[in-house]
């Protein structure tokens, strides 16, 4: 490592020499420390490896192919290219760290953000970053080479100008006529996180790998997939399929069209899905859209930048939990790069948070968006209760009285204080006890006063409560059937009570997910 240097710059005016002048040291950092830094970012190998895949549609590239080779602990990984390639010059600035500012404006498809992309993303899974290029018509190729073995054991930025030949004639049978071939070796992060150490099984566990990194870049490059002019990517020979997660072409998708709005003078554009009910899809089109983590998982927003998705299936705190009776609504945005410090998109691109000038938008969008999903299995829900036209059973019951007046009593009838009441392990007169305490003592006069004076903002049982009144029913589903009743006799039973009559979205979600 250099010692600092100082230097004193020439004093450009009077005042400079009177403040004392300009001295100053060059303090390199330490090369080993910062590179091995650099690998804590927290990259997943499908994260990383469509970092790397954002570099060859930067150069132009629309044909890409990803190659996972197993060889055991000697594993390694490809991603080829048939982009603009890169001359030396171009070559060793793509793999200097922070080799462009973020602060700079970025062509319209260029896809980087920080510099950083392919060494973190590549270092986050190996030791060895391998890059060979050349340009169209060019005669030589170009190759640099960091290895962190180097690196550690001189402490030096030592930029190999060649890599072994095993590596090298490997790199350059995939290389085509003009682009670029990035290759990852010493994977030691992404084979000791997934098995270990080589074993019978790891093999089966390096093509899970494979299949996951597949369906992750389905997802996040979807949009470049299925334009007119496609960019093509294959995975291990297999070429990717685009994933939509709206389901657009599907006729029983409903949308409500694109809203614009306006952050810093740039526009972000919102667009509202409510997916098919299941009842629409075919079994095969239900599967495939349930994504990569199931249909719950995948609700939320959608947010795009240069048609590449950095975040899918989150509410980015804006949209409440995600709830069964919620999952067919999905929102895609559309951010410009000139919005990232705002957005704090990452080093990964797969990290954001909505800026604080979006959130009320944001909330108003994904409320009513949820509204609407909620409303397909509420109106299933309704077709289900009417189809069972039984008396709703409540939770209280008022109780006239020949000298005026009314009171009010728990309805020993409902379902949850039967259950309470027959259950051998409780003391059932001590219940009966705690609810005529109950009854007595409830302070109708205060109520009857707050209701008067706020009658439209007067809250309903459980509400905003989704979760809880899942739980519920969950509960007493289970109790019913214990009681012989058989699990869609103890829905329709349920369906017919308080506080479930209020919420038959959420009845009609769990009964088809029992199905």
């Amino acid at each position: 490592m250099c010692d600092p240097v100082t230097h004193r710059e020439p004093h450009a005016t009077i005042e400079d020499a009177r403040a004392g002048g300009h001295d100053y040291e060059i303090v390199e950092p330490s090369a080993s420390p910062i590179l091995e830094s650099l690998r804590a970012f927290g990259y997943s190998p499908q994260t990383a490896l469509a970092d790397l895949i954002d570099n060859s549609i930067s150069a132009s590239a629309f044909e890409i192919r990803v190659q996972l080779h197993w060889m055991g602990s000697s594993s390694w990984i490809s991603i080829t290219d048939n982009g603009d390639g890169m001359d030396e010059k171009t070559l060793v600035a793509a793999m200097r760290l922070g080799s462009q500012s973020p602060l700079n404006d970025r062509s319209k498809g260029d896809l980087g953000r920080f510099g950083l992309g392919l060494k973190t993303a590549s270092f986050s899974q190996g030791r060895q970053l391998t890059v060979m290029s050349r340009t169209p018509k060019a005669e030589n190729l170009h190759v640099r080479q960091w290895d962190l073995d180097v690196v550690q054991r001189t402490d030096e930025w030592r930029l190999l100008t060649e890599a072994p030949s095993e590596i090298s004639e490997s790199m350059a049978e995939l290389l085509p006529d003009s682009g670029t071939v990035v290759a990852l070796g010493k994977l030691d992060r992404m084979l000791d996180k997934v098995f270990g150490a080589e074993s019978a099984g790891s093999q089966a566990d390096f093509l899970k790998i494979v299949d996951s990194v597949r369906r992750h870049l389905e997802l996040v490059f979807h949009r470049y997939l299925s334009r007119s002019r496609p960019v093509r990517i294959w995975v291990n020979g297999q070429q990717l399929i685009p994933w939509d997660p709206f389901l657009r072409s599907h006729m029983a998708t409903s949308t409500t069209g694109k809203e614009s709005i306006w952050l810093a003078g740039y526009e972000v554009v919102v667009e509202p899905f409510v997916l098919p009910h299941k009842s629409k899809l075919s079994e095969a089109e239900h599967e495939a859209a349930a994504g990569l983590d199931g249909w719950n998982a995948s609700q939320g927003f959608y947010v795009y930048r240069k048609d590449r998705l950095l975040v899918g299936g989150s509410w980015l705190g804006v949209g409440g939990a995600k709830e069964e009776h919620s999952k067919l609504a999905r929102i895609a945005i559309e951010i410009p790069s000139t919005l990232d410090h705002l957005w704090q998109v990452d080093v990964r691109k797969s990290s954001i948070k909505a800026p604080s000038g979006m959130l009320g938008d944001l909330r108003r969008i994904a409320r009513a968006t949820k509204k609407d999903a909620e409303e397909v299995y509420r109106f299933r829900g309704k077709q289900t209760a009417s189809r069972l036209a039984k008396e709703y059973v409540v939770a209280w019951d008022a109780i006239g009285h020949r000298s005026g007046g009314t009171s009010y009593r728990v309805n020993r009838r409902h379902p949850l204080v039967a259950d309470a009441l027959s259950d051998g392990l409780v003391n059932k007169t001590a219940v009966e006890r705690l609810l005529r305490f109950v009854e007595e003592t409830v302070p109708v006069t205060q109520i009857g006063i707050a209701v008067a004076e706020s009658l439209d903002s007067t809250k309903g049982p459980f509400q905003d409560e989704g979760l809880e009144v899942r739980d519920q029913l969950e509960f007493m589903h289970q109790r019913q059937i214990a009681k012989g009743k058989s699990s869609s006799e103890a829905l329709d039973f349920l369906a017919t009570a308080e506080p479930f009559i209020y919420y038959l979205e959420i009845v009609q979600a769990f009964r088809e997910d029992l199905e």
